[in-house]
Protein backbone atom coordinates (compact mmCIF):
# COMPACT_ATOMS: atom_id res chain seq x y z
CA UNK A 1 0.00 0.00 0.00
CA UNK A 2 0.93 3.31 -0.92
CA UNK A 3 0.98 6.39 1.66
CA UNK A 4 1.88 10.05 1.68
CA UNK A 5 4.96 11.14 2.35
CA UNK A 6 6.06 13.03 5.51
CA UNK A 7 5.40 16.70 5.34
CA UNK A 8 8.12 19.52 6.23
CA UNK A 9 6.69 22.72 5.63
CA UNK A 10 8.92 25.61 5.87
CA UNK A 11 8.88 29.13 5.98
CA UNK A 12 8.91 31.45 2.77
CA UNK A 13 11.62 33.33 4.67
CA UNK A 14 13.71 30.25 3.97
CA UNK A 15 13.44 29.98 -0.10
CA UNK A 16 16.21 30.92 -2.70
CA UNK A 17 14.93 32.28 -5.79
CA UNK A 18 16.98 31.84 -8.74
CA UNK A 19 17.06 33.09 -11.71
CA UNK A 20 19.70 32.23 -14.21
CA UNK A 21 21.40 33.28 -17.44
CA UNK A 22 23.34 31.44 -19.75
CA UNK A 23 27.14 32.39 -20.77
CA UNK A 24 26.70 33.89 -24.22
CA UNK A 25 29.25 31.91 -25.96
CA UNK A 26 27.09 28.59 -24.45
CA UNK A 27 24.57 26.97 -26.90
CA UNK A 28 21.32 26.84 -25.23
CA UNK A 29 21.32 22.74 -25.94
CA UNK A 30 24.63 22.16 -23.73
CA UNK A 31 23.65 24.19 -21.29
CA UNK A 32 20.21 22.03 -20.54
CA UNK A 33 22.23 19.05 -21.34
CA UNK A 34 24.55 20.16 -18.30
CA UNK A 35 21.76 20.86 -16.11
CA UNK A 36 19.94 17.81 -16.80
CA UNK A 37 23.49 15.53 -16.52
CA UNK A 38 25.49 17.60 -13.38
CA UNK A 39 23.58 20.68 -12.37
CA UNK A 40 20.00 19.25 -11.05
CA UNK A 41 20.52 15.84 -10.21
CA UNK A 42 23.42 17.37 -7.94
CA UNK A 43 20.90 19.85 -5.98
CA UNK A 44 18.45 17.27 -5.26
CA UNK A 45 20.82 14.41 -4.40
CA UNK A 46 23.24 16.35 -2.32
CA UNK A 47 21.36 18.90 -0.91
CA UNK A 48 18.45 17.35 0.99
CA UNK A 49 20.50 15.56 4.18
CA UNK A 50 21.89 19.09 4.52
CA UNK A 51 18.66 21.18 4.82
CA UNK A 52 16.91 21.52 1.55
CA UNK A 53 13.12 20.63 1.93
CA UNK A 54 11.54 21.47 -1.75
CA UNK A 55 13.49 22.26 -4.97
CA UNK A 56 11.63 23.50 -8.30
CA UNK A 57 13.90 24.02 -11.47
CA UNK A 58 12.48 25.27 -14.80
CA UNK A 59 13.94 25.53 -17.95
CA UNK A 60 12.35 28.91 -20.00
CA UNK A 61 11.38 28.51 -23.63
CA UNK A 62 14.01 30.09 -25.83
CA UNK A 63 11.18 30.81 -28.70
CA UNK A 64 10.53 34.66 -28.62
CA UNK A 65 12.34 35.28 -25.13
CA UNK A 66 13.74 38.46 -25.25
CA UNK A 67 17.58 38.30 -23.62
CA UNK A 68 16.69 40.23 -20.46
CA UNK A 69 14.66 37.37 -19.53
CA UNK A 70 16.19 34.56 -17.54
CA UNK A 71 17.32 31.25 -19.02
CA UNK A 72 16.63 29.62 -16.01
CA UNK A 73 14.88 29.51 -12.72
CA UNK A 74 14.88 27.70 -9.73
CA UNK A 75 13.10 27.91 -6.07
CA UNK A 76 14.70 26.09 -3.31
CA UNK A 77 13.57 25.76 0.29
CA UNK A 78 15.85 24.87 3.12
CA UNK A 79 14.93 23.51 6.57
CA UNK A 80 15.11 27.14 8.00
CA UNK A 81 16.09 30.95 7.36
CA UNK A 82 19.94 29.66 8.78
CA UNK A 83 19.53 26.09 7.26
CA UNK A 84 21.13 27.66 3.50
CA UNK A 85 24.37 29.49 5.19
CA UNK A 86 24.50 26.31 8.09
CA UNK A 87 24.89 24.08 4.93
CA UNK A 88 27.95 25.49 3.30
CA UNK A 89 29.99 23.53 6.28
CA UNK A 90 29.55 20.63 4.55
CA UNK A 91 31.50 19.47 1.88
CA UNK A 92 28.34 18.41 -0.28
CA UNK A 93 27.26 21.68 -0.20
CA UNK A 94 30.55 23.36 -1.30
CA UNK A 95 30.77 20.66 -4.13
CA UNK A 96 27.32 21.92 -5.71
CA UNK A 97 27.86 25.52 -5.06
CA UNK A 98 31.39 25.46 -7.13
CA UNK A 99 29.21 24.21 -9.84
CA UNK A 100 27.33 27.39 -10.62
CA UNK A 101 30.79 28.89 -12.59
CA UNK A 102 30.61 26.64 -14.82
CA UNK A 103 26.70 26.58 -16.06
CA UNK A 104 26.09 29.99 -15.61
CA UNK A 105 26.88 34.12 -16.49
CA UNK A 106 27.38 34.54 -12.60
CA UNK A 107 27.53 38.24 -13.97
CA UNK A 108 24.22 38.40 -14.98
CA UNK A 109 23.02 35.64 -12.51
CA UNK A 110 24.23 36.99 -9.09
CA UNK A 111 20.81 38.39 -8.29
CA UNK A 112 19.23 39.04 -4.83
CA UNK A 113 17.56 35.54 -3.56
CA UNK A 114 16.07 35.87 -0.39
CA UNK A 115 12.55 37.25 -0.47
CA UNK A 116 10.98 39.94 2.10
CA UNK A 117 8.12 40.59 3.05
CA UNK A 118 5.62 42.81 0.17
CA UNK A 119 4.42 45.65 1.84
CA UNK A 120 1.64 47.56 0.61
CA UNK A 121 2.38 50.67 -0.43
CA UNK A 122 5.93 50.09 -0.55
CA UNK A 123 7.24 50.20 -4.15
CA UNK A 124 8.38 47.14 -5.33
CA UNK A 125 12.28 46.98 -5.92
CA UNK A 126 13.58 45.31 -9.13
CA UNK A 127 14.78 42.12 -8.73
CA UNK A 128 14.21 41.95 -5.28
CA UNK A 129 12.28 38.97 -4.56
CA UNK A 130 9.02 39.00 -2.31
CA UNK A 131 6.77 36.75 -0.13
CA UNK A 132 3.14 37.07 -0.55
CA UNK A 133 1.78 35.08 2.12
CA UNK A 134 2.73 34.23 5.01
CA UNK A 135 1.99 30.91 6.50
CA UNK A 136 4.87 27.94 6.36
CA UNK A 137 3.79 25.59 3.32
CA UNK A 138 5.59 22.29 2.20
CA UNK A 139 6.54 23.18 -1.88
CA UNK A 140 7.38 19.82 -2.23
CA UNK A 141 3.82 18.50 -2.01
CA UNK A 142 1.03 20.11 -3.13
CA UNK A 143 0.42 22.20 -6.78
CA UNK A 144 2.95 24.85 -8.10
CA UNK A 145 2.26 27.13 -11.11
CA UNK A 146 5.19 28.90 -12.28
CA UNK A 147 5.21 31.96 -14.35
CA UNK A 148 7.73 34.13 -16.65
CA UNK A 149 6.71 37.09 -18.09
CA UNK A 150 8.60 40.01 -19.91
CA UNK A 151 7.85 43.42 -20.01
CA UNK A 152 4.92 44.56 -22.83
CA UNK A 153 7.80 46.69 -25.28
CA UNK A 154 5.02 49.46 -24.77
CA UNK A 155 5.49 50.16 -21.11
CA UNK A 156 9.22 51.68 -19.72
CA UNK A 157 10.26 49.81 -16.79
CA UNK A 158 8.80 52.12 -14.02
CA UNK A 159 4.96 51.82 -15.53
CA UNK A 160 5.64 47.83 -15.65
CA UNK A 161 6.79 48.28 -11.99
CA UNK A 162 4.08 49.83 -10.91
CA UNK A 163 1.25 47.65 -12.90
CA UNK A 164 2.76 44.91 -11.36
CA UNK A 165 3.09 46.02 -7.53
CA UNK A 166 -1.07 47.06 -8.26
CA UNK A 167 -1.48 43.34 -8.80
CA UNK A 168 0.53 42.45 -5.59
CA UNK A 169 -1.58 44.45 -3.55
CA UNK A 170 -4.73 43.34 -4.76
CA UNK A 171 -3.40 39.72 -4.93
CA UNK A 172 -3.00 40.50 -0.82
CA UNK A 173 -5.78 42.37 0.09
CA UNK A 174 -8.13 39.65 -1.47
CA UNK A 175 -6.25 36.55 -1.01
CA UNK A 176 -6.97 33.12 -2.76
CA UNK A 177 -8.03 30.94 -0.03
CA UNK A 178 -6.58 27.93 -1.86
CA UNK A 179 -3.15 29.12 -1.62
CA UNK A 180 -0.53 28.84 0.97
CA UNK A 181 2.37 30.41 -0.95
CA UNK A 182 2.90 33.39 -3.30
CA UNK A 183 6.04 34.45 -4.33
CA UNK A 184 7.23 37.10 -6.76
CA UNK A 185 10.04 38.77 -8.31
CA UNK A 186 10.04 41.48 -10.45
CA UNK A 187 13.11 43.21 -12.89
CA UNK A 188 12.88 46.21 -14.96
CA UNK A 189 12.01 43.85 -18.13
CA UNK A 190 10.77 40.78 -16.60
CA UNK A 191 9.07 39.43 -13.82
CA UNK A 192 8.60 35.70 -12.28
CA UNK A 193 6.05 34.18 -10.01
CA UNK A 194 4.79 30.87 -8.19
CA UNK A 195 2.13 30.27 -6.17
CA UNK A 196 1.08 26.84 -4.28
CA UNK A 197 -1.43 24.87 -2.82
CA UNK A 198 -1.42 21.96 -0.68
CA UNK A 199 -3.97 20.38 -2.48
CA UNK A 200 -2.28 18.65 -5.36
CA UNK A 201 -5.42 18.67 -7.90
CA UNK A 202 -5.86 22.35 -7.41
CA UNK A 203 -5.60 24.00 -10.51
CA UNK A 204 -3.73 27.41 -10.27
CA UNK A 205 -4.00 28.86 -13.66
CA UNK A 206 -6.31 31.33 -12.74
CA UNK A 207 -4.62 32.92 -9.84
CA UNK A 208 -1.59 33.92 -11.90
CA UNK A 209 -3.81 34.68 -14.95
CA UNK A 210 -4.38 38.65 -13.94
CA UNK A 211 -0.79 39.18 -13.55
CA UNK A 212 0.26 37.08 -16.75
CA UNK A 213 -2.20 40.00 -18.90
CA UNK A 214 0.55 42.53 -17.41
CA UNK A 215 3.22 41.19 -19.66
CA UNK A 216 4.39 39.89 -22.91
CA UNK A 217 3.80 35.97 -21.11
CA UNK A 218 7.10 33.33 -21.96
CA UNK A 219 6.01 30.93 -19.68
CA UNK A 220 2.47 29.73 -17.84
CA UNK A 221 2.88 26.12 -16.88
CA UNK A 222 2.58 23.49 -13.55
CA UNK A 223 5.47 21.97 -11.84
CA UNK A 224 5.72 18.43 -12.49
CA UNK A 225 6.62 16.21 -9.82
CA UNK A 226 9.89 14.03 -10.67
CA UNK A 227 11.30 11.29 -8.79
CA UNK A 228 15.08 10.90 -9.49
CA UNK A 229 15.55 6.99 -11.15
CA UNK A 230 18.93 6.65 -9.99
CA UNK A 231 21.58 8.10 -7.32
CA UNK A 232 24.99 9.18 -7.27
CA UNK A 233 26.97 6.06 -7.66
CA UNK A 234 24.43 4.72 -10.08
CA UNK A 235 25.27 4.51 -13.84
CA UNK A 236 22.64 7.40 -15.52
CA UNK A 237 25.19 8.77 -18.38
CA UNK A 238 22.02 11.02 -20.10
CA UNK A 239 20.42 12.12 -16.69
CA UNK A 240 17.11 14.58 -16.82
CA UNK A 241 15.95 15.03 -20.56
CA UNK A 242 15.18 18.82 -19.79
CA UNK A 243 13.77 18.87 -23.35
CA UNK A 244 10.59 16.53 -21.82
CA UNK A 245 9.50 18.70 -19.01
CA UNK A 246 10.89 21.96 -18.46
CA UNK A 247 9.14 22.85 -14.96
CA UNK A 248 10.02 20.41 -12.38
CA UNK A 249 8.99 19.76 -8.54
CA UNK A 250 11.90 17.09 -7.80
CA UNK A 251 10.60 14.89 -4.97
CA UNK A 252 13.63 14.35 -2.68
CA UNK A 253 14.74 12.00 -0.31
CA UNK A 254 13.70 14.10 2.83
CA UNK A 255 14.20 12.95 6.81
CA UNK A 256 13.87 15.02 9.88
CA UNK A 257 17.32 15.75 10.47
CA UNK A 258 18.21 17.78 7.64
CA UNK A 259 21.85 19.61 8.79
CA UNK A 260 25.42 18.81 8.30
CA UNK A 261 26.38 16.07 10.57
CA UNK A 262 29.05 17.12 13.51
CA UNK A 263 32.46 15.88 13.11
CA UNK A 264 32.94 13.10 15.20
CA UNK A 265 29.17 11.92 14.82
CA UNK A 266 27.60 9.40 12.55
CA UNK A 267 24.89 10.59 9.91
CA UNK A 268 21.37 8.95 10.57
Amino acid sequence: MSHSPESFPVSPKAVYVWRGFKPAAHAYADFMSFLGTVFVPACALLQPRIGLRAYLPCMVPQDGKPPAVPDQTALMFWRDEYAHDQAKDAIACRIYSNLHGDVYDMTRSTLPEVPTHFAVGTPLTPEQPYYLLDGDADWMLGAVQHLVGARPAAQTPAQFLAAVQAWAEDFVSRPDVALDGALLCCGNDYLVAWVHAADSTAALEASLAPLAALTAPVLETAAKPVTLPAGLWDAWPKGLDLTVASCLNLQLSRTVHAAPTPLGHTAA
